[in-house]
């Protein structure tokens, strides 16, 4: 078992990331409800597991006005949309393979308190799933730590599932930056042992976006019978593009 660190987490959403202005955030995950029930013969109460509630923050930050891209920049507006990324690292920063929490949520609210580091608060009262119906799990694996590519990924897969599956999957994307319209999306293979064995896992793409006036963040779902094969990685188009800062997460569903 590997135990994380909290300082080698990683906060993005809607394609900025917050990690050096947020402090804490809050309970991340989902709950479900459990309804007890029981017939008349029945010895023992029975449970059944209704639909799943993803839960996310409250973000706790401290308030740092930028131009463009401080807290109250990215939260100000009130009940935005908001794609959420928080990549858990261990003992550094989040790498490939790492776990992440990712789900469209609804801001509820922003304050501000505090004398000297004004700190803000940022609840999300409830998720959004108008994109991810059928799926109930907002934890996953991250497919690109956030850095800079240069040209289409070549290389073997480091995340094997140990098995393909078929119950489909949630594709996230956030970019950062870009100085033209790119692709970020997923290959998927049977085998690992060259870049051959890849091909592109269908509707696993973000499709074309532009990221170099404003970054550009989403999830995008597969069908919930889709089938997945063992070996993910992440993959760049760059198109008419020289370079792309982004990071990539994958769900697989269950």
């Amino acid at each position: 078992m590997t135990r994380r660190n909290p300082k080698f987490t990683k906060i993005y959403v809607n394609g900025y990331e917050i990690s050096c202005q947020a402090s804490n955030i809050g309970s991340v995950g989902y709950t479900s409800d459990a309804p007890m029930v029981a017939a008349y013969c029945d010895e023992v109460l029975n449970s059944v597991l209704g639909q799943a509630q993803i839960q996310c923050g409250p973000i706790n930050a401290f308030l740092s006005p930028s131009a463009t891209t401080g807290i109250h920049e990215v939260f100000d507006g009130g009940t935005d949309t908001i794609d959420v990324l928080i990549a858990f690292g261990s003992l550094a920063v989040p790498a490939v393979g790492d776990p992440v929490f990712a789900w469209t949520m609804r801001q509820g609210g922003y304050t501000a308190d505090g004398d000297g580091v004004v700190g803000v608060n940022i609840p999300f009262p409830n998720a959004d799933y108008s994109t991810v119906k059928g799926y109930h799990s907002p934890f996953g694996l991250l497919v690109h730590a956030n850095g800079a590519e240069t040209g289409a990924n070549t290389a073997v897969a480091t995340i094997d599932n140990g098995a393909a599956s078929a119950k489909g999957g949630i594709f996230v994307y956030q970019l950062l930056s870009s100085d033209g319209a790119v692709t970020l999306s997923i290959d998927d293979a049977a085998a690992n042992t060259g870049d051959g064995d890849f091909a592109a896992l269908s509707g696993a793409t973000s499709g074309s976006i532009d990221a170099s006036s404003t970054p550009v963040s989403g999830m995008v779902a597969l069908a919930t019978d889709a089938t997945v094969r063992r070996y993910i990685r992440w993959q760049l188009d760059l198109g008419g593009s020289s370079t792309a800062t982004f990071a990539l997460a994958f769900i697989r569903g269950t």
